[in-house]
């Protein structure tokens, strides 16, 4: 398999399985869950895996950088941003213990993605199986549902007050019990993947009464059963740069990146109007969040090249 598709595959995989966790433990607990939060949660949890893996490599080291580097940016960029929430009435998980949670739960997807396919343990591969199946599907209902909701007009707020526990709750009553029952039958790819999602797809239309939610299942485990089985953990690294091409770009990035992220927000919403408040690609109008997002992208590529520069010395 292309190398590049098999690490977009691993990294999708545990960016999904890893916002599945965060999403349960989130709603579980009366913390707030909405779209825009998701959306750049999975751009840089996925960004951090991706360029880790297509460059320097997987593996357990890789697994704990990764898990340290995704949160610690997704942490910059929340700090950094423009709440579009009211933080009086919606709990969003800006406080800092909440990097430790995104540490262990990524750790957890990042190492049941390895564990599925090395392990010598049958129980852990079986266990590893279980839950990148079942909770990545339900990370995948859960952005159905936002999605769904964005679709027929609803603003955020109201959205978000939408997205609770009981929401999700059939997902959760459907893709694990599915997902354990397929252990055991059959041994085929194809029917597996077929046997397990009308499985989750009728418990979910018990549990919903409703036609869309059942179809919608049957996608979604089918897609994530075509992720499962189609990524390596093989590390064949791409060596496009020379160790001072690494350096000179980690520098370069950090600089711009860290003049976005660190400087008053003030001075930021100054440049951002001065330069491309006014600016509308497709429809869509840029804003400060934007610049943010961008500047955490290149702060990632910076670390990203710094472990790259290590990696090359060792």
């Amino acid at each position: 398999m292309n190398k590049f598709f098999s690490n977009f595959l691993f990294s999708l995989l545990i960016t999904l399985s890893m916002n599945g966790l965060d999403i349960v433990y989130h709603l579980a607990t009366n913390w707030t869950v909405h779209l825009n939060y998701v959306a750049i949660k999975l751009t840089v949890i996925f960004l951090s895996i991706f360029l880790i893996s297509q460059f320097i490599g997987k593996g357990k080291e890789q697994g704990i950088v990764a898990s340290i580097l995704g949160p610690f940016m997704f942490y910059i960029y929340y700090f950094s941003a423009v709440p579009t929430l009211n933080r009086e009435v919606f709990w969003l998980d800006e406080q800092f213990f909440f990097i430790f949670l995104h540490f262990f739960v990524m750790l957890v997807s990042y190492f049941a993605a390895l564990n599925f396919l090395d392990s010598k343990t049958d129980y852990l591969r079986k266990l590893s199986f279980v839950l990148l199946t079942s909770v990545s599907s339900i990370a995948l209902y859960a952005i159905f549902l936002m999605a769904q909701w964005r679709f027929l007009g609803l603003d955020e707020e109201t959205a978000a007050s939408l997205m609770t526990f009981t929401v999700i709750t059939p997902s959760i009553l459907s893709f694990i019990p599915a997902a354990i029952m397929t252990l055991f039958w059959p041994k085929n790819r194809l029917c597996r993947s077929l046997v397990t999602s009308l499985i989750s797809a009728f418990l979910v239309f018990f549990l919903t009464k409703e036609l869309i939610y059942l179809i919608f299942a049957f996608i979604i485990v089918n897609l994530i059963f075509l992720i499962v089985f189609n990524y390596n953990t093989h590390s064949s690294t791409s060596n496009i740069f020379t160790k001072r091409s690494w350096l000179v770009l980690a520098i370069i990035t950090l600089i711009i990146g860290s003049f976005y992220q660190f400087i008053p927000r003030k001075t930021i919403k100054s440049i951002a109007e001065f330069l491309i408040f006014d600016f509308v690609i497709f429809g869509y109008r840029i804003r400060q969040n934007d610049i943010i997002l961008v500047s955490t992208i290149l702060l990632i590529i910076s670390l990203v090249s710094v472990y790259k520069i290590y990696k090359l010395k060792s």
